[in-house]
């Protein structure tokens, strides 16, 4: 789901469990000298509602032309006075002044995903006044082994099923790297107890780095056969005195939560233990290893994506670039991109310098706005 569009918005701006909780967390903190920074606006609701609470300022920080549908809407409600929207990362402006709220919605899936804490962490060493607010002001990330067959089956198992009499199985190898969303895992039946993975304090934190191990007792099985399918992952944050979850079984949120799985799914007897362990750096790969007394399975995100060989080495450390043509042709606009030419002629004169790269003058028209859009 795309942020640049309002229907990436949408799940968000109408997501009622959650926007009432963070009403219901600005509403013990908001104060008539209130000075709020809301972090990655969207459309602004929380923003808007801090606002509406009372609050002397606020400031609606986005990176996306959503920020224009914020301002909008402040207008339209009342709230243009003390409403200001300010467009780009928070790393890449400076607010006037010192907040005393921040409020974010930088929690990804399972928490981590979208690898936006970093910027609550600057945004918080910057911005938050002594004895500021966070809201929300942390979060744990917890797991469960499961059986749940409908999502295995319609996710990894399809691959080895024919499709229109072609066998489709090597996907299989990559399909069961994955971690997925935006799946029921409603009927998913716990086969332990949850346990939480990592928590995270949002004002004292300084790195989204996960490494843990925990192990898991596996519970009478009562009907259910002895099979583990993989892992279901969520997060619940604290808001105030209110903690929000994205678990399988919570009403559902505009988060939701991840499916680990396991190919092929391992047997598993009441009271046997399951370690489960699992890493990821900051803007990297998820990793997760799974052990019992009679077998392991190692998987990573990383081979979720299928790669040559090339393209393995080029996002090696190690790896020398050399630039190629179409980031020739790059450099080329972007060194004419000084005020001089419009985005028509720069797109004629890169055409007429790469004519390789260019079919038309459409498409050369096309490289430029797209280059022009990220740097100027």
């Amino acid at each position: 789901m795309s942020y640049l569009h309002v229907q990436g918005h949408q799940s968000m701006t109408f997501d009622y469990r959650r926007n009432q909780a963070y009403y219901d967390a600005l509403e013990k903190v908001i104060t008539p000298d209130s000075v709020v920074l809301d972090l990655g606006s969207g459309a602004g609701i929380h923003g808007i509602l801090a606002a509406k609470l009372g609050a002397k300022k606020v400031y609606l920080v986005e990176p996306q032309d959503i920020i224009a549908v914020a301002n909008q809407i402040a207008q339209l409600n009342g709230f243009s006075d003390r409403i200001e929207c300010l467009k780009g990362k928070i790393e890449e402006i400076d607010l006037p002044e010192k907040v005393d709220v921040i409020i974010s919605v930088f929690t990804g899936n399972f928490l981590l995903e979208e690898d936006l804490l970093p910027s609550l962490f600057y945004a918080r060493d910057k911005y938050l006044k002594p004895g500021g607010v966070l809201i929300p002001e942390g979060a744990v990330m917890e797991a469960v082994p499961v059986y749940a067959p409908e999502i295995y089956n319609a996710n990894i198992a399809a691959w080895s099923q024919p499709h229109m009499e072609i066998d489709q199985s090597p996907g299989r190898t990559y399909a069961s790297q994955a971690i997925y969303y935006r799946t029921s895992l409603s009927k998913a039946k716990y086969l332990a107890e949850p346990h939480d993975l990592l928590a995270m304090d949002f004002y004292q934190a300084t790195s989204t780095y996960c490494q843990t191990q925990v192990n898991f007792t596996i519970k009478e099985l009562g009907e259910e056969p002895g099979l583990c399918h993989g892992f279901a992952g969520w997060f619940r944050m604290q808001l105030g005195d209110t903690w929000l979850s994205t678990a399988p079984h919570e009403p559902a949120l505009h988060w939701s939560p991840a499916f680990l799985p396991l190919d092929p799914p391992i047997e598993v007897t009441a009271g046997e233990e399951i370690s489960f362990k699992l890493q990821r750096p900051p803007f990297g790969d998820w990793v997760w290893q799974v052990k019992t007394s009679k077998t392991q399975q190692l998987r990573s995100t990383f081979f979720s994506t299928p790669r040559t060989i090339k393209t393995i080495k080029k996002i090696a450390h190690d790896y020398q670039p050399q630039i190629n043509e179409k980031g020739k042709a790059a450099m080329y606009v972007l060194s004419h991109s000084d005020g001089t030419f419009s985005i028509k002629e720069l797109g004629h004169y890169v055409k007429k310098e790469y004519p390789q790269l260019f079919s038309s003058s459409e498409k050369a028209i096309d490289f430029v706005q797209n280059l022009v859009g990220s740097f100027s």
